[in-house]
């Protein structure tokens, strides 16, 4: 088990730091309404910093971000209009995606000739979104000795991660139980009707049949 959360800790770290995505952004009209979105799930808690930056480009581009989650309360986490480079940190809100939302708007008096801008971003939570090197100057670590205490708040993370997984399944397995009796309690009720109307209809059929004298 040991081994195990050592492999997950060491997969996560290098998950993390291949995590910087970039992408083109076409320049549409403001009404198009038309963006670009990036998400991950995360549970609630966790402490995130997001990285985004606006290579430069063709004048006449205009990049604006935002960051929300899809609870249901639809925390927002951060914006930003007429992009260049940002950084944000925040704890989530809900155990929910975090959506990273991009859009390249057209300036008036251009035209829409299919210009682009490169935009860099880069996610970050739990252990790899949080500031070590301040920690490393205030407490005079060596290199190793960060790497471990990062690698200890991923193996914290990991196995939060796993109980809330956990706490999830047994969530579920008592709702479907619940469901399991309803559903088996709807079918005992089925099946008594069914009899009940079977034994009326014989019932009635012999009386009918009887008040005709047919049998």
């Amino acid at each position: 088990m040991k081994g195990f959360f050592i492999f997950s800790a060491v997969a996560f770290l290098l998950a993390s730091l291949a995590s910087c995505i970039e992408f083109d952004l076409t320049a549409l009209p403001e009404t198009n309404g038309a963006r670009r979105c990036l998400s991950q799930w995360l549970p609630m808690g966790t402490h995130v910093k997001v990285t985004a930056k606006v290579l430069p480009g063709f004048p006449g581009q205009t990049i604006n971000m935002e960051i929300h989650d899809d609870s249901p309360h639809l925390n927002q986490y951060g914006a930003r209009k007429n992009l260049d480079e940002v950084v944000f940190r925040f704890d989530t809100q809900a155990h929910a995606n975090v959506i990273a939302c991009f859009q390249n708007s057209l300036d008036q008096g251009y035209p829409q000739d299919g210009r682009t801008m490169t935009v860099q971003f880069k996610m970050d939570s739990g252990a790899m979104a949080e500031d070590l090197h301040k920690v490393q100057s205030e407490l005079k670590l060596k290199p190793m000795e960060v790497e471990l205490r990062r690698l200890s708040m991923s193996l914290d993370d990991i196995q939060d991660e796993l109980q809330y997984l956990k706490q999830r399944e047994g969530t579920l397995r008592d709702s479907n139980e619940k469901m399991n009796s309803k559903v088996k309690t709807f079918s005992f009720f089925s099946i008594g009707f069914l009899v009940v109307v079977a034994i009326y209809e014989v019932v009635y059929l012999r009386r009918f049949f009887q008040q005709k004298k047919l049998i």
